[in-house]
């Protein structure tokens, strides 16, 4: 077993919508990312196949990760198809030593969460933070997604009324055209925008906001009426499994997520081994075994609960 691996590992959240945290295993040549503790891809780093690339201009020259394979506690490692053979024996070689750094640290999750910028929706009147849109770990990564605009996601707009709802609500709230802000998030809480501003200029924060300016559930509800709080309220009941992901939650939220994840047996189970804790260990084993049942009697299922794992690639295709 390897002591010091060399490799970072961290989480970040998936966004937009959210949907629980990826896990990553990153070294200097390669990257592992799991979305349910279980399943890990692996991925070799094309520019680390290529020894004359730092005499190139990288922001010209764009090489595609090459998927070195999957690894699981359970059924070991499957190595991904042999697409680039001039290379096998480089990619074997990072592949091998992400793998290793990946079987040493599995055991270490959840691990704390790393993307500290935020990019927000910004309130039309206010300009303050409504909507939490995307998320990174880097600050030259702080790009404009394809879509400025919060979603609670295509499959929870396709069950629930109240998400639709919602999701109108929030849109006409950030107006049109929509702004949008990034901030970097400080340990205390706080948030500095950066220079990368999207919209009207003078529409946006430009001094650092206290941390109770950004919900920890990625929407204001200060900026909704009582109704439309009730509306937020089903949307994050329905998201619930994937919330009992973050790991600072108050033991009141999570003991209400973890009563609205057990109507949602399938992801539930699905998602459970990245949670940071349990509270209701009886309810939660009830729902595993629901779960378990449904997929061995192949019965129907609802809230999303038919889609299996999530993708390793965290970004939704945006809806229509």
């Amino acid at each position: 077993m390897i002591q010091d691996t060399g490799a970072r590992c961290f989480g970040q959240r998936i966004l937009s919508p959210f949907r629980g945290i990826m896990h990553c295993v990153v070294n200097d040549s390669a990257d592992a990312v799991t979305t349910d503790g279980r399943v890990w891809t692996l991925y070799v780093r094309g520019e680390r196949l290529y020894d004359d690339l730092p005499d190139l201009d990288h922001r010209q020259v764009t090489i595609p990760d090459v998927k070195y394979g999957q690894w699981s506690a359970t059924r070991g490692f499957r190595r991904a198809p042999i697409r680039l053979p001039t290379f096998d024996a480089r990619v074997r070689e990072e592949g091998d030593r992400l793998l290793q750094a990946v079987q040493h640290h599995a055991d270490s999750l959840p691990f704390p969460l790393a993307d500290r910028f935020e990019l927000w929706l910004l309130h039309a009147t206010t300009g303050r933070p409504l909507a939490m849109i995307a998320s990174c770990c880097d600050a030259a990564e702080c790009d404009l997604p394809a879509l400025v605009r919060w979603t609670p996601g295509r499959l929870c707009m396709a069950e629930l009324a109240e998400a639709r709802q919602l999701s109108h609500i929030i849109g006409e709230l950030a107006g049109k055209p929509s702004h949008a802000q990034w901030f970097e998030r400080h340990a205390e809480g706080s948030g500095s925008p950066r220079s990368g501003t999207f919209g009207d200029q003078q529409a946006v924060p430009r001094d650092d906001l206290p941390a109770a300016c950004f919900d920890p559930l990625f929407v204001d509800p200060s900026a909704l009426t009582a109704p439309q709080v009730r509306l937020l309220e089903a949307v994050l009941a329905w998201q619930s499994p994937a919330l009992l992901q973050l790991p600072d939650l108050t033991p009141a939220q999570r003991a209400a997520f973890e009563t609205a994840a057990c109507r949602h047996a399938l992801r539930l189970a699905e998602q459970l081994p990245l949670y940071p804790c349990v509270l209701d260990g009886a309810a939660i084993t009830a729902a595993v075994v629901e779960a378990r049942l449904r997929r061995s009697n192949a019965a129907p299922t609802a809230s999303g609960d038919d889609k299996g794992p999530l993708s390793p690639y965290f970004l939704e295709i945006p809806d229509g």
